[in-house]
């Protein structure tokens, strides 16, 4: 006759003082955020095209000549670029599941093109004071204000990532 009773192996040791054996939920999904950031990288790039100033009936953008900085660049392009990652980071957000280092990027990144963008306000400003000033027509355009607000849009996605807690 064969004996069927045997004991139970020993139970696995607890866990070191502090820690838990169990691992952390993935976070949700961050729909409102990635949403915010796509939204705001498109503003960022049409912001990019639209006109920045009007100088004596002629319409200037990030991408028209004659607006290169001491270094001969532009500074549509670096927009549109900007407002590519913050497109990219939304979409990418959207299919992930870890998005904090996407939200801290998304922020450094949106701000940069937000800095960037209230410099060239200024810029632009003193180009149209300094052109009204010799009598010539010229005002400013909605462009660059649509890239700040694009940033704005961005940098408020990516906090909206980073502040979605675990369930």
């Amino acid at each position: 006759m064969t004996n069927f009773s045997t004991t139970p192996p020993p139970p696995p040791p607890p866990a070191p003082m502090g820690m838990s054996t169990a691992a952390k939920p993935p976070r949700p999904a961050v729909v409102v955020g990635a949403a915010l950031l796509v939204v705001g990288g498109a503003l960022m790039i049409v912001g990019s095209f639209l006109s920045w100033f009007d100088f004596d009936g002629e319409s200037f953008n990030g991408f028209s000549n004659g607006l290169e900085n001491g270094d001969g660049t532009k500074d549509g392009p670096f927009f549109a670029v900007f407002g590519g990652l913050a497109i990219a980071f939304g979409v990418v957000q959207l299919a992930s599941k870890k998005v904090l280092a996407l939200g801290i990027i998304g922020v450094v990144t949106s701000a940069l093109g937000l800095l960037a963008a209230v410099a060239d306000v200024g810029d632009v400003n003193d180009a149209v004071d300094i052109i009204k000033a010799f009598g010539s027509d010229a005002s400013t355009g909605p462009g660059l204000y649509v890239v700040i607000a694009g940033a704005v849009i961005a940098i408020a996605g990516s906090i909206a990532t980073i502040a979605k807690r675990r369930v």
